[in-house]
């Protein structure tokens, strides 16, 4: 259900589909000739692209949740295991086309083929099922598997973990699976936005991991310059309202531990 319940209120958060419902209202508005209405809807929704095209906004969002966790400089001198969190597999173009689909998240795969040569007998783990409710018979696993192998990696020494649709399954479901002991070190490798809900739920359940944050969207706000790309503020700001909302509703149904502003 919890699963469910996520997937509405983020198509309901989406600064994207807040935009489409209200120029679809202001089109009903104005066929049912209330102008005055149609007008308001449009111009608040003109007010907030330029919102996000002049001011810091999303950087102002994205700067903390990317930067909770440091990059790891230098990385350790030993890893005993490293999992990858999904979501950046397109499983349905994947299995389509025949070949891997990665969307704009796609450093944290490269980052994963970077630390297994470098790190040649770790244990090697993918976490991630589908967070598709329409389409959860594929895997994206089956994109890891194909891109893996393109690298010239063998996709048979990772441990796939193919049920999780979210964070918090990621890290329930994983742990018994690899069953890691208390003195091994494990990376967890996901984008730096979405790496403090991830660190707070494998806390939760036990499992001390230490984050490797990779996928980075924003700049420090006080270096924010205008832009005409407006779409990519927009993507950002999903991207942040996504985090903080899964932060506060991980927190208060006992899925995570606190984080904020605690080291």
């Amino acid at each position: 259900m919890f699963f469910y319940l996520s997937k509405i209120l983020g198509f309901f958060l989406d600064p994207i589909n807040l935009l489409a419902v209200a120029i679809l209202l202001a089109y009903v508005l104005l066929r049912r000739g209330r102008a005055r209405g149609a007008q308001w809807l449009l111009g608040l929704s003109s007010a907030c692209l330029l919102v996000l095209q002049f001011t810091p906004l999303t950087e102002a969002l994205l700067y903390p949740l990317e930067q909770r966790f440091p990059r790891l400089d230098p990385l350790p001198a030993h890893v005993d295991g490293i999992v990858l969190l999904g979501g950046a597999q397109r499983p349905v173009m994947t299995r389509a086309h025949g070949q891997p689909s990665l969307n704009a998240a796609a450093e944290s795969l490269t980052s994963f083929s970077a630390l297994a040569r470098r790190y040649p007998q770790a244990r090697l783990v993918f976490t991630g099922g589908t967070g598709d409710p329409l389409n959860q018979k594929l895997s994206e696993a089956e994109t890891v598997r194909l891109y893996l192998r393109e690298q010239g990696l063998d996709p048979a020494r990772v441990l796939y973990e193919e049920r999780s649709r979210n964070t918090y399954e990621n890290a329930a479901l994983t742990k018994p699976l690899v069953q890691p002991k208390a003195h091994e070190r494990w990376l967890v490798i996901g984008s730096a936005a979405s790496i403090p809900r991830a660190m707070g739920v494998f806390r939760k359940v036990g499992w001390n991991v230490t984050a490797y944050p990779c996928d980075y969207n924003a700049n420090h706000w006080s270096k924010f310059r205008p832009t005409l790309h407006v779409r990519d503020r927009i993507n950002g700001l999903t991207l942040a309202i996504h985090e903080w909302v899964g932060l506060a509703v991980y927190r208060q149904t006992g899925k995570m531990e606190e984080l904020f502003p605690a080291p």
